[in-house]
């Protein structure tokens, strides 16, 4: 992988990393208490499906930081089962992957008892 497509990489991560803080920020405005102390979301329903939602993204926005700590790696683009390069179309798609196209085929197949 070249200097310049970890670059492009690492910016398709911070992107993605802003919007999910975007989307939290405007989450807590929407979410938290108003001028009264009292929750702005009354429905407990409502509650639940903000809150795992929160919880999801929250989860997402840790997994996108480990990756770029894993960026520095030098093993970073390179299938964990056949040690061969990942192509750079599957990492442009899918940064966090760390197998390849043919590794990962036949790791769901094994799951799936195919």
């Amino acid at each position: 992988m070249t200097a310049e497509q970890l670059s492009r990489l690492r910016e398709i991560v911070e992107d993605e990393i802003r919007e999910i803080r975007q989307a939290l920020d405007a989450w807590r405005a929407c979410n938290g208490l108003d001028e009264n102390g009292d929750r702005r979301v009354e429905d407990c329903a409502s509650r639940v499906v903000y809150i795992g939602w929160k919880e999801k993204t929250e989860g997402r926005l840790t997994e996108l930081r480990l990756l770029l700590d894993r960026m520095d790696e030098d093993e970073f683009g390179i299938c964990e089962e056949c040690g061969e390069d990942i192509p750079w179309r599957r990492l442009e798609l899918l940064p966090a992957t760390t197998h390849c196209t043919r590794c990962m085929t036949r790791l769901e197949s094994a799951a799936h008892g195919a």
